[in-house]
């Protein structure tokens, strides 16, 4: 299980996303859409089911935990007003703390020595995943911004960001070289990453690319990494205990979504989705870096 973990996964990776390739390619949005939906109100929703658990392992006197709790529900409370006053900049905040969170998820090891200089790296490379997904979906990100927010964006500016965020991708290893600063990234590999969810983003739906993404290449190695927070290794028991402690939270997530989607219109549904993903997101992504320090 732990060899599992560690060796086996980024193989395990990229075999799932070229069958989930060729799903993209063999049926419909329906199916890719339906499919997408499971990823992520299971593996997807699980994942973040364990912040109170983390909090609490986290604590370092009797006190903090309750503190770290009050900070954990203002956040969400911060993060509901602003979509209230301002669902544009809500939606700004919400994909960059997402685009800084994947990166950190996916180059956190890989750049430990680039020290104060690491989260702007884990924002680029994640805004470039979500750049890419929104220039292969661009009318279909554009019905979501124009019902959330009553704004929209053109491609060519998605197309403009894209150069950017790919120059300064580039200059990383330029730029580790010249301060001589030790990374440990395979370029090939990660050149092979991007293109495989190239491939998926271009094929597949918005909603299908962002899950292929959110669940495989996010949510289970984070779940490793928490697992490995709470429990100490990485093991059948380790893993048990891990979903028997989300459970309740994915329960009740699972039901208020469900809820949510019989007794409200379509736009509302998506709005109260958004809602509660920007308000989940925001508070996610603090609980794990205090994991990580």
């Amino acid at each position: 299980m732990k060899q599992f973990f560690k060796v086996d996964y980024q193989d395990f990776m990229i075999i799932i996303t070229f069958f989930l390739f060729w799903i993209s390619i063999q049926f419909g949005e329906v199916i890719e859409d339906t499919i997408a939906y499971i990823f992520v109100l299971s593996l997807g929703i699980i994942h973040g089911a364990n912040d109170l658990n983390i909090l609490q392992k986290k604590k370092v006197k009797k006190n903090s935990f309750g503190q770290s709790l009050f900070v954990y529900l203002m956040i969400i409370l911060f993060c509901m007003l602003t979509y209230a006053v301002v669902p544009f900049i809500a939606m700004l905040a919400f994909i960059l703390l997402s685009a800084y969170h994947f990166g950190e998820q996916h180059l956190e090891k890989k750049i430990v020595s680039f020290k104060k200089l690491r989260g702007f790296v884990y924002a680029i490379y994640g805004l470039f995943i979500f750049a890419l997904l929104f220039h292969e979906n661009i009318e279909d990100v554009n019905n979501i911004l124009s019902n959330l927010t009553a704004t929209e964006i053109s491609l060519k500016l998605v197309q403009y960001v894209l150069i950017v965020l790919s120059v300064l991708l580039l200059l990383i290893p330029v730029y580790s070289n010249y301060k001589k600063i030790p990374i440990k990234i395979n370029y090939f590999k990660e050149l092979l990453y991007l293109f495989v969810l190239f491939l998926v983003f271009k094929t597949g739906s918005l909603i299908f690319g962002f899950a292929v993404y959110f669940v495989f290449w996010h949510s289970i190695p984070s779940i490793t990494d928490q697992i490995r927070f709470l429990f100490g290794k990485e093991s059948k028991h380790s893993v048990t205990k891990y979903f028997k402690a989300a459970f309740f939270y994915w329960v009740l997530s699972i039901v208020g979504l469900v809820t949510a989607y019989y007794f409200l219109d379509t736009q509302l549904f998506n709005t109260v989705l958004f809602l509660i993903l920007f308000a989940v997101t925001a508070p996610h992504t603090w609980v794990m870096k205090r994991m990580k320090e």
